[in-house]
């Protein structure tokens, strides 16, 4: 089940809520146009939190190497690695990230265990966004 547009019944200014199901009070949102005007909104929010997300997992990598924790070789080849992930997170594609990070393979750096934790991050993301 996908996520809909309400619209607050009684208020001057109505709440508009992006919800699973229809809240008390509230009414589904039918015009095409002003649904598209919304989605537009919500991709422009998905976009800042992937952009978010890659300079902060990039930082984090990064400062992994000026611990010594990994080598630049390996910091840059875990960003050529997962570029595509990058890419789609940029672009606010959090769904299609969730995909692209399942089926990565293993490489350097990106571990089983760097790889949960991505999809950790995704998977809260889409359940909570989506």
């Amino acid at each position: 089940m996908s996520r809909k547009f309400y619209k607050e019944n009684i208020a001057v200014l109505p709440s508009i809520v992006f919800a699973l199901e229809q809240p008390e009070g509230f009414a589904e949102i039918t015009d095409t146009q002003e649904i598209k005007r919304l989605y537009i909104l919500q991709y422009s929010y998905r976009i800042e939190d992937g952009k978010e997300y890659v300079q902060d997992f990039t930082a984090e990598t990064y400062i992994k190497v000026v611990n010594g924790i990994c080598t630049d070789q390996e910091a840059f080849q875990l960003e050529a690695h997962i570029k595509e992930l990058y890419q789609e997170l940029n672009n606010g594609c959090w769904l299609t990230a969730q995909n692209t990070n399942t089926n990565l393979e293993l490489l350097g750096i990106y571990t089983q265990e760097l790889k949960d934790e991505i999809q950790a991050k995704i998977d809260l993301y889409v359940l909570e966004n989506y």
